[in-house]
């Protein structure tokens, strides 16, 4: 998929989903009710929510509104730029808040993409241009992280959290509690030492007993959704294809 840049009104009901790409909500007018993996929050013309991919997601849009919409494909290579590493915005859900310097930004993409709305350039500059200066000012004063090994993390009790828990849901929350953190430097910390987000991590770790449960059980892939923590056999299927490049059914049949 390409950078998508768009303004949308929200239902007035509560509605759910999670998508294959990273997402920024701005209110332009009126407001609108979020909750991002138990993270909750208010969407206005001052303060927009950032949602990961493969993050579910309730939202709710109150009275009359209209809200710009940013869809970014999780791997574009502008996130993981040598310069500057935009994708730490999408480490976890959040919400930012919006000052006037970026309303004034906001107002001139929205001039921009109704001139130049047929050309896929215009939005990948706009998006990454307003995802830099929202990166300067979450990040730029951040104190510097200290070197941490995998055992000042606990890695190896968050391990036996997920295997014990694998069924529930398990939020980031509550692994930051195991390793005895905030959950803002549990985030950062976690992806200095692993590499990957923690989210990113429970979603392998949740894959890879589906795999297990596939090759050493009979289960219905629906059961083997629900023992591994998936809301349905469809959201397991769609993460195990990105995996594995095969479908539940496929990957059984081989192995």
């Amino acid at each position: 998929m390409n950078t998508a840049i768009r303004v949308n009104r929200l239902p007035n009901s509560c509605l759910n989903h999670d998508h294959e790409y990273h997402q920024l909500v701005v209110a332009l007018s009126g407001k609108a009710e979020f909750e991002i993996e138990g993270n909750q929050g208010i969407v206005t013309p001052w303060q927009g929510c950032l949602v990961p991919s493969e993050h579910t997601h309730y939202y709710e849009g109150i009275g009359a509104n209209n809200h710009l919409i940013i869809d970014l494909p999780h791997q574009h290579p502008l996130l993981q730029s040598s310069v500057i590493d935009l994708s730490r915005l999408f480490d976890t859900p959040g919400y930012f808040n919006i000052d006037s310097n970026l309303k004034l930004f906001l107002s001139f993409m929205l001039k921009e993409v109704a001139l130049f709305n047929d050309d896929p350039g215009t939005a990948d500059f706009l998006a990454f241009a307003f995802l830099h200066r929202l990166h300067q000012r979450i990040f730029q004063q951040e104190a510097p992280l200290k070197q941490i090994d995998r055992v000042t993390l606990k890695l190896d009790l968050i391990d036996r959290y997920i295997a014990n828990h694998l069924a529930e849901k398990i939020t980031v929350s509550q692994l930051a509690d195991v390793a005895c953190m905030s959950g803002s430097h549990f985030h950062i910390m976690f992806r200095n030492v692993v590499g990957i987000t923690p989210h990113q991590y429970l979603i392998q770790a949740r894959l890879k007993e589906a795999a297990r449960l596939l090759q050493c059980s009979q289960s219905a892939v629906n059961d083997i959704a629900e023992q591994v923590g998936f809301a349905s056999q469809s959201a397991l299927s769609n993460a195990f294809k990105r995996c594995y490049q095969l479908t539940p059914g496929q990957y059984r049949n081989k192995h």
